[in-house]
């Protein structure tokens, strides 16, 4: 009897490491995709946010210049005000794209949020007023624009 469980006992272990094996390829496989998941769900979550910005300027065209064509932050209170306010939603949602496109491996190569973040630093003076007045609010904004020279605030 106990010859038969010395045989036995060895077999037993193999296949507790094949299965074990197989389990460990399956759950990175499982891991893959669901990285793949979460990277796309985080771009499509911050282009919706871009969405917003522009549906605001759809509604209100002459907001486009303050916005994408770098004209100055009005001086008429009211048009001011509306400016920081899209702006500020601007802010946080390149914020929002710098940091999960930082943290999230299924979008780590992906540049297109920090090429928008360097164009708006150049065509949106109002978008710079919000963050050098508020730069804890915009962390993603502000390491990004101080990573680059030519961008820093």
């Amino acid at each position: 009897m106990t010859e038969a469980f010395e045989m036995i006992a060895p077999i037993g272990v193999v296949a507790s490491l094949l299965i074990t094996a197989w389990q460990t390829r399956e759950l990175a496989r499982q891991t893959r995709t669901n990285n793949g998941l979460a990277g796309a769900t985080a771009t499509y979550n911050g282009l919706e946010r871009l969405h917003q910005v522009d549906g605001f300027i759809a509604a209100h065209p002459s907001l486009y210049d303050c916005i994408y064509g770098g004209a100055p932050i009005p001086q008429d209170p009211e048009e001011r005000a509306r400016v920081m306010a899209l702006v500020n939603i601007l802010a946080d949602s390149i914020d929002y794209g710098l940091m999960t496109t930082a943290v999230t491996p299924a979008v780590l190569g992906y540049e297109g949020w920090r090429a928008f973040a360097t164009e708006m630093r150049h065509d949106c003076p109002a978008l710079v007023h919000a963050v050098r007045d508020n730069p804890s609010f915009y962390p993603g904004i502000v390491t990004h624009w101080n990573s680059k020279p030519e961008t820093a605030l």
